[in-house]
């Protein structure tokens, strides 16, 4: 891009000079607004970059947050599970207990009972 839009030529009167006053200054001014202007591009390709590089980032950290999410469901599916076996056992220790108890109540019954026998056994001996 060239940033020089006018030429002078020498020309006789005032008129030719006040024209070449003005390109002059015209094409400072395009040389100042070229010089910009590539500025702003090199600050666009860069500003480019880092919104590459950001998206990119922001999709890793996406997939990374799929990841975490699916291990939290995972762990939360096992925890539930470990709840249910505890739970589960839990109610068969209450079943032991039950059953312990039944099995100590049924060998004291066994104990007076036989005690009895043995008293009217005695009983009918006399």
């Amino acid at each position: 891009m060239n940033a020089k839009t006018y030429e002078s030529v020498q020309g006789i009167g005032k008129t030719g000079q006040e024209l070449e006053n003005f390109g002059s200054a015209q094409n400072q001014l395009n040389a100042e607004i070229l010089k910009e202007l590539r500025i702003m591009q090199l600050q666009t390709n860069m500003l480019t970059h880092h919104l590459k590089e950001a998206q990119d980032e922001i999709a890793q950290l996406k997939e990374e947050q799929v990841k975490y999410i699916l291990k939290l469901n995972k762990y939360k599916a096992e925890a539930d599970s470990l709840r249910h076996q505890l739970e589960s056992k839990d109610s068969f220790q209450s079943e032991v207990e039950a059953l312990r108890q039944e099995v100590a109540r049924l060998k004291l019954t066994a104990k007076l009972n036989t005690n009895a026998i043995e008293r009217l056994s005695r009983k009918d001996e006399s």
